[in-house]
């Protein structure tokens, strides 16, 4: 079974994400692997109030994109018709595939459920985080095309929302970048380390959640539902300043919630809201 590294990409737009993702096509070489390839998800989602699928079943749609290519790499068939195949490095040393998801990836849940696709078909799992400044990303947004540039709005939403790499163990393969332009040496060195890995297959049946991952996404859903009661009435100045303090206690929460394994009912951790 041919090996195949994936990484997930978090970031705000704007953030350089797809620029990293280039200038790693260009590294095939130096990190001797037969393909690289770059899953850009903007390339596949339509965001137009005229789309005919809903936003949540396009990123499904996707995602089966990406199991049917790691099922093609590993047995030697034809890729999705949606794939761009690269040019093969043609080094019989070839240390394998990267597959290179660009996504924003805010929420754990996004990343988590590639993690468990990777934890299923015996692949390594790793994630890049790139934490450029809101106001960097809010600047390089502006100057893209109407097109392609994401609301300000949302970016401002996707930061609030944004749950970088934690200390879950199926995070452990993270690296975190602050300053594109002097990652390169550091970055290479993260992903050779995510190639040399033994991949792994797991040996419990597909697609099962771990419990504590459900747990914590239901306790997140119950949160959202209490800050929503409770910013309701509130002026619109109030709302937006109410709103940045419950959704960082959130977090506090949730992390609280993981540290302690979950060992308390969820409307306990709900009711430290208030």
């Amino acid at each position: 079974m041919r090996f195949i590294c994936l990484v997930a990409l978090i970031g705000l737009p704007g953030a350089g994400k797809s620029s990293l993702c280039t200038w790693l096509l260009g590294q095939q070489a130096a990190l001797r692997v037969c393909h690289i390839v770059h899953l850009c998800y903007d390339d596949f989602l339509d965001v137009r109030p005229s789309a005919q699928l809903l936003y949540k079943e396009q990123r499904k749609l996707i995602f089966k994109v990406i199991e049917q290519l790691i099922t093609a790499i590993q047995e030697d068939n034809d890729w999705p018709p949606q794939v761009r195949r690269t040019t093969s490095s043609g080094d019989r040393s070839s240390r394998g595939h990267l597959i290179l998801c660009d996504d924003n990836f805010y929420y754990r849940s996004m990343r988590n459920k590639l993690h468990q696709l990777c934890r299923n078909a015996g692949c390594v799992f790793g994630q890049i985080y790139i934490s450029s400044p809101l106001k960097s990303c809010l600047q390089a947004n502006s100057t893209r095309s109407t097109s392609s540039r994401v609301p300000e709005g949302v970016v401002r939403q996707m930061n609030e929302r944004l749950e970088p790499p934690g200390s879950e163990a199926w995070e452990s393969n993270s690296i975190t970048l602050d300053d594109l332009d002097a990652a390169g040496p550091a970055l290479l060195a993260f992903i050779s380390s995510l190639l040399d890995m033994p991949a792994k297959k797991a040996s419990s049946p597909p697609n099962r959640q771990p419990q504590d991952q459900s747990l914590a996404h239901s306790l997140d859903l119950l949160l959202r539902t209490r800050i929503g009661a409770l910013l309701q009435g509130l002026t619109q100045e109030d709302k937006c300043l109410a709103g940045r303090t419950l959704n960082n206690k959130r977090k506090e929460i949730l992390t609280q919630f993981r540290r302690e394994g979950g060992g308390k009912a969820l409307d306990y951790y709900v009711n430290l809201l208030n």
